[in-house]
């Protein structure tokens, strides 16, 4: 059994905190330990050491290295370039194969997710890897539990093996009124972006579906020079696993899981999941409030809050972001336009 964890984001909607040199998945932001480093304890338990590869992009091996130091180079992959889970997933997949047998069971995980019962996810971890020799590809779904507008959904269909599912359709963001009913639905569930299959079975998929990126990832590794490799594998589309494989193949099911869970998408998705203090306010380090609630502050300085409500404060050395909390996806534009206008603050 493998675990891969796919570490090489560079958490946009995080900025300030998350720059180009310390992204989303090394910061502690739930704790005094970051979260690929929580992710990599996550899977201790049910996976060997010496069968847990983290793949990232060239620019974070040091930052990995400080984080997971026990981890050798030989379970690092190195990705060119981000080019999205797609050709990451095809990158890994042919790598493992030069290594394990082909049937060998993989869980293919991000590395900057929130889990909020870890036997839970031991435990539905282990029942997929037990199940991934049907040659499904398994994809976790998260039961709702409220209905959210900034997660795509899975429709499960009839039941192909134990408690897990065909997949109908994927779903994307709804609106609120669509979230709603899928809420009402017992057969709709959050893409986690989580997943379980054998390493023939994802690289036959991506044979049958997206030939082209397999092709890519042959020609790159004839390359001598890095800057060879670098050119050839950014030549193929930025494509997600769902749209390059899973929304197109047959053979996918569903495996719908209970424990408490948040990809951590912008700085809302985080605010939910922070111990809340008088007036359901948080501050990462001190401060006051008069007549303020559901607010969320990361600061080392000492901050008071007078008549303000759900307002997202967050300070750095060199930058300061204050944003209503409903509008967190917006910092994603907002990065945009440093880097056009203030790239040294990326």
């Amino acid at each position: 059994m493998i675990a891969l964890i796919m570490a090489g984001g560079s958490g946009t909607r995080f900025w300030p905190l998350s720059r180009k040199a310390n992204p989303k998945q090394f910061l502690k932001l739930f704790d005094d330990k970051s979260m690929i480093r929580l992710t990599y304890e996550r899977v201790l338990p049910f996976i060997k050491p010496e069968d847990i590869y983290v793949v990232t992009v060239q620019e974070q091996v040091t930052l990995l290295n400080q984080h997971i130091p026990e981890l050798p180079p030989s379970q690092i992959i190195i990705e060119p370039c981000g080019m999205n889970t797609a050709p990451c997933i095809a990158l890994s997949a042919v790598f493992l194969s030069e290594r394990y047998d082909s049937d060998t069971p993989m869980l293919v995980l991000p590395a900057d997710h929130y889990i909020g019962d870890i036997a839970a996810f031991g435990k539905a971890m282990k029942a997929a890897l037990a199940s991934a020799h049907s040659q499904k590809l398994i994809t976790f779904g998260i039961k709702p539990t409220f209905p959210a507008t900034g997660y795509g959904y899975i429709e499960a269909g009839e039941e192909i093996l134990p408690a897990m599912f065909h997949v109908k359709h994927f779903r994307e963001k709804p609106n609120q009124e669509i979230a709603q009913e899928f809420l009402k639905n017992n057969n709709y569930f959050w893409n986690s972006g989580m997943f379980c299959w054998t390493i023939d079975a994802i690289l036959e998929s991506f044979n049958e579906f997206e030939p082209k990126i397999l092709e890519i990832i042959s020609k790159m590794n004839t390359c001598l020079s890095v800057r060879e490799r670098n050119e050839v594998y950014s030549t193929q589309k930025k494509l997600p696993i769902d749209i390059a494989i899973l929304e197109k193949s047959k053979n996918v099911v569903v495996f719908p899981v209970e424990f408490k869970w948040s990809d951590v998408g912008n700085w809302m998705s985080l605010s939910e999941h922070l111990p809340r203090k008088e007036y359901d306010n948080y501050f990462a380090e001190f401060g006051y409030v008069v007549d303020s609630k559901g607010n969320t502050v990361f600061s080392g300085k000492f901050v008071a809050l007078i008549g303000i409500d759900d307002i997202i404060v967050v300070e750095t050395a060199d930058a300061i972001l204050v944003i209503d909390k409903t509008k967190a996806e917006i910092v994603k534009d907002l990065t945009d336009y440093i880097t056009i206008n203030k790239p040294d603050l990326l």
